[in-house]
């Protein structure tokens, strides 16, 4: 373990109270005083308030004022592009800065910080190359009928965010909406929400006109707020399934538009051919990174039963090797939880797990000696099967639960008997073996001899209870747009059924 500095000792805390962003406007809200908390230490960072009833009312309508006058919407593609192109260039600008604000406000380590930074920048320049490439598709003619295909903003998007990656999510929301002529309305998690104030700080340095992105905090009260309201033509949520469910009736009453990225128990498998150094590493990464705090975390590893033995063993002699404490250290591999609710709900998981049986064959437990910061150790539960509780229940915790198979074909069963459908990954030295596997896997996004590799133009989403849409990539940018089809008559009247012509 490595000792954990405090705010204090780390030159105090880089973030203001006015955090709250409306019509260009950086002020504090009016509602309730929150304390928003170090994960690493327990201190409070910063006390924020909520945003009233009244700071949603005015957001909503500075919003619905922008989309309609056009300051944003109107603007050609390529101006819009233009400005996320220099909002990416100052976040590089700025890439140290960043990680630490998200260091504090997160609990992740430094370089996992640092990844998320280069994430948002790299996705604003993304978004920005599909904006300037705005073009009208132009199909077939027909006789004397001209047919282009043109996309129109959708109109006032609010977009929903969770803890875990709080710069990279506002870039794969914010940015494609923007990038698109939306007016934003933004919501991060109180749990981490600061992250959100700063990515419009630097939008509005590049460029962005007043109105066009508000950033409101607090909690599920806020959020249905938003969600329920008649002014809002579309929501973005990434967050848990019961969540999603919530956000889904808010919004049928008008028939809002929806992108919802939800829960997910992703299945990484490991065949026997694999090679066993790799994988294993591989299925630490992607269970132990940002401290299991990711959506498509491989929180099911199923392993064939010919290399179990080995895998469990080194696995969990990795589990026990990881070093956490100070995520500003370099030495340090796992960070903190971002609160003790989450920490509590990992301690609470892996005593279900014991009563079904289940063998704890690493960690399992909080670390006391870094409290009241909020650390658990990385976990691998031994034993489990296909419908085993843990198998089945999304945790968001460094925990993942072996399932061993015979062949390949039990391995795409098992990963199949979800209701989830977010993520997963294969490891197998054959690729031919390999894509099969991943052709066959009922999953949003697939992983070959690696595992988390994302990418902002590439889609990602989910199958059943994972969610609806995808984010990233021309379909993510298009997400945000409505379709509009234009049919020109050349030679006018010639293609409208007319009456006959009665003239007096």
């Amino acid at each position: 373990m490595v000792k954990v500095l405090s705010i204090a000792e780390r030159g105090g805390s880089p973030f203001r109270p006015e955090a709250q962003v409306v019509n260009g406007r950086f002020t504090a809200g009016e509602g309730a005083p929150f304390d928003v908390r170090y994960p690493a230490t327990g201190e409070t960072l910063l006390t924020l308030r909520e945003s009233s009833e009244a700071d949603c009312d005015h957001a909503l309508a500075v919003a619905r004022a922008t989309f309609a006058r056009g300051d944003w919407r109107l603007k050609k593609g390529s101006e819009r592009a233009a400005i996320l192109e220099k909002a990416a260039a100052i976040a590089f600008s700025r890439a140290e800065d960043l990680a630490r604000m998200i260091v504090f406000d997160n609990g992740k380590t430094l370089p996992e910080a640092r990844i998320d930074v280069l994430a948002a920048g790299a996705n604003l320049k993304t978004f920005a190359r599909y904006a300037a490439g705005e073009s009208a598709p132009s199909p077939a003619p027909d006789g004397s009928l001209m047919k282009m295909v043109v996309r129109d903003p959708v109109g006032v998007v609010v977009g929903l965010t969770p803890y875990n990656a709080p710069l990279p999510f506002a870039s794969l929301k914010a940015g494609p909406a923007l990038a698109a002529g939306n007016s934003v309305v933004f919501k991060p998690s109180e749990r981490s929400p600061l992250l959100a104030t700063e990515f419009a700080r630097i939008l509005y340095e590049a460029g962005l006109p007043e109105g066009a992105l508000s950033v409101l905090h607090g909690g599920a009260g806020v959020a249905s707020r938003l969600a329920g309201d008649d002014r809002v033509d579309m929501i973005t949520m990434t967050g848990g399934t019961a969540a999603g469910a919530a956000v889904m009736r808010l919004a049928a009453p008008t028939i809002k538009n929806l992108l919802l990225e939800l829960g997910g128990k992703s299945a990484h498998i490991i065949l026997e051919d694999a090679d066993l150094d790799l994988a294993v590493r591989g299925a630490a990464a992607g269970i132990f990174r940002n401290s299991g705090q990711r959506c498509f975390s491989g929180s099911r590893l199923v392993v064939q039963a010919s290399v179990a033995d080995r895998v469990e063993s080194e696995l969990c002699a990795l589990a026990d090797s990881l070093v956490l404490g100070d995520p500003f250290e370099g030495e340090t591999e796992v960070g903190a939880m971002i609160d003790e609710r989450a920490v509590a709900a990992a301690v609470d998981f892996v005593a279900r797990a014991r009563e079904q049986g289940l063998k704890v064959g690493a960690g399992g437990h909080s670390v006391d000696d870094l409290r009241p910061g909020s650390f658990f150790r990385p976990t691998v539960l031994l034993g489990g099967t296909a419908s085993c509780g843990p198998a089945r229940e999304e945790l968001f915790g460094p925990v993942t639960t072996v399932i061993r198979v015979q062949d390949a074909e039990e391995a795409i069963a098992v990963a199949n008997d979800s209701k989830y459908g977010l993520g997963g990954g294969v490891w197998s030295n054959d690729l031919s073996k390999a894509l099969s596997v991943a052709r066959r896997v009922r999953t949003g996004m697939m992983w070959v001899n690696t595992y988390g590799a994302i990418s902002g133009d590439i889609p990602f989403g989910g199958y059943g209870q994972s969610g609806l849409g995808r984010e990233g990539g021309a379909q993510g940018y298009e997400a945000y747009s409505e379709p509009k089809s234009i049919v020109i008559e050349t030679n006018p009247g010639a293609s409208t059924p007319l009456f006959r012509s009665r003239k007096p």
